[in-house]
């Protein structure tokens, strides 16, 4: 006896692989597709042989609730680390205070250590490697990069 799985199982099915793999992947898009897997379900049970429905159905699905959920979303599921938070500096607190790992050259994009993880920066004026520095923005060329300035052991 052959066994035929349904078209919307396998819409179904596939939406929940892909929405798992979303913990596997960082960005929270996936689970977007994971939702269009399940419009075209819907669409395959009532549309068995139109493949071009369900395809159809995947891809609006797909692309609607991406444009309009993943911003709420991010809010709910990603959350925001302490400080306060303004356009320019995103999460970044000014003057939060880190211990360089290695020297700082005036001028010189280095990597500092900030909240559990290496970041770029820059300062003004080279601090050696052991000193305390203090958050004092970014840079705007390049958001990710923190601009420090030396500051004397307390």
């Amino acid at each position: 006896m052959d066994m035929i799985i349904s078209p919307w199982l396998v819409w179904f099915l596939a939406g929940i692989a892909v929405m798992l793999a979303e913990l596997a992947v960082p960005g929270f898009v996936i689970i977007f597709f994971g939702l269009g897997c399940w419009g075209a379900s819907v669409a395959a049970f009532f549309y068995p042989g139109s493949y071009s429905v369900q395809v159809a159905v995947f891809v609006i699905v797909s692309v609607a609730s991406l444009v309009t959920l993943r911003r709420v979303a991010m809010h709910v599921f990603v959350g925001r680390s302490e400080g306060t938070e303004t356009e320019e500096m995103g999460n970044v607190p000014v003057g939060a205070r880190i211990t360089l790992d290695h020297d700082m050259e005036a001028g010189r994009i280095g990597r500092v250590r900030f909240r559990g993880t290496m970041w770029d920066a820059v300062s003004e004026e080279r601090i050696p490697a052991g000193s305390d520095a203090e958050i004092i923005g970014i840079d705007k060329a390049n958001r990710s990069c923190l601009k420090i300035k030396g500051v004397p052991r307390v």
